[in-house]
């Protein structure tokens, strides 16, 4: 004879994990703020660093036009200096006279050039401190960003965890059921309670049905054996059916407003307050774990219940 699984470490771990997630969390939305702290003056800033920029590409601009005419009359004046005088006096003279324009003009160019590369001497020096300043910034905001993504990623990791541990204890549940209500066994298998996480637009709709149906026929085994007054928890569907909601509107909501506000420089991240929002999204992701909680304990308590009267499910 199959016995049934305790089943009540797998549900308190899940609720475990929604603690760490939303101490994790709470530090990610600090860390956040942080980098937007950061990210703030070097959005503020980014347009004098573009514009010192854009004057000193002004500026170089004409330096390629000046080192040509340069070269070119050196070039010239070279090729004169290496031609012989002409014998004649008129064709000597102006020979002199071409090589003195050369040189006069070369002189002229020279100085142009010069003229130039003090512009551009003068705007580098205008632009270092804004430079340096903005590559502190950008070096900042990195650092911080990062700071941040790895926070998140822990905060994703454990609720990869959390998901794991609560479709472990769907999965026993859902075994349990189907060996103390036989009808069980052409309804939901147990697998689902992993595979309904993972296939997309699915995954929208299958956790909640598979929870759903396992808190439906918990409540329906215990009280046909009177171990739980009939409708004692009336409100176990809204129950359900707000962590879900929650869930859906933490990850998805939460999410958007998030990238939209910190991470997009669109009417979100001008309008809103950035403070505002984050503390926002801890509250959301409060209220969702927590509910989480709220739902994983009841459904605990009900395997607990359970497995301390399996005798009178004729179970050892």
């Amino acid at each position: 004879m199959k016995k049934i699984k305790p089943n009540v470490s797998l549900g308190k771990f899940a609720m475990l994990c929604n603690i760490l997630i939303l101490g994790v969390f709470i530090v990610s939305m600090i860390c956040l703020l942080n980098f937007d702290k950061v990210n703030m003056k070097l959005v503020s800033e980014t347009p004098d660093y573009n514009n010192a920029v854009e004057e000193l590409r002004k500026v170089e601009q004409p330096r390629r036009q000046a080192q040509a005419e340069v070269d070119y009359y050196v070039n010239k004046l070279d090729e004169l200096n290496k031609q012989e005088l002409p014998a004649d006096k008129k064709k000597a003279k102006e020979h002199q006279e071409e090589i003195t324009r050369a040189t006069n003009t070369l002189e002229t160019k020279k100085a142009e050039l010069q003229k130039v590369d003090d512009a551009i001497k003068m705007q580098n020096m205008l632009l270092e401190p804004v430079r340096v300043y903005h590559e502190d910034l950008t070096t900042q905001v990195n650092d911080s960003k990062l700071t941040f993504s790895i926070t998140l990623w822990i905060t994703i990791f454990l609720f990869v965890v959390k998901v794991i541990f609560f479709a472990m204890w769907k999965y026993n549940t859902l075994q349990n059921l189907r060996i103390i209500s036989p009808w069980m066994k052409k309804s939901t298998a147990p697998y689902w309670a992993f595979l309904g996480w993972l296939i997309p637009v699915y995954n929208f709709i299958k956790p909640y049905n598979v929870y759903g149906e396992i808190v439906n026929e918990m409540n329906y085994a215990l009280s046909d054996k009177n171990l739980i007054e009939k409708d004692t928890d009336v409100n176990t569907d809204f129950n359900v059916g707000l962590w879900w909601g929650l869930l859906l509107f933490a990850v998805l909501f939460a999410s958007f407003l998030l990238n939209g506000t910190f991470f997009k420089q669109g009417p979100m991240y001008f309008k809103l307050s950035h403070t505002g929002v984050a503390v926002t999204a801890i509250v959301v992701w409060a209220i969702y774990l927590l509910q989480e909680c709220l739902v994983i304990f009841k459904g605990v308590k009900m395997n607990q219940n359970l497995f301390q009267n399996r005798s009178k499910f004729d179970l050892p």
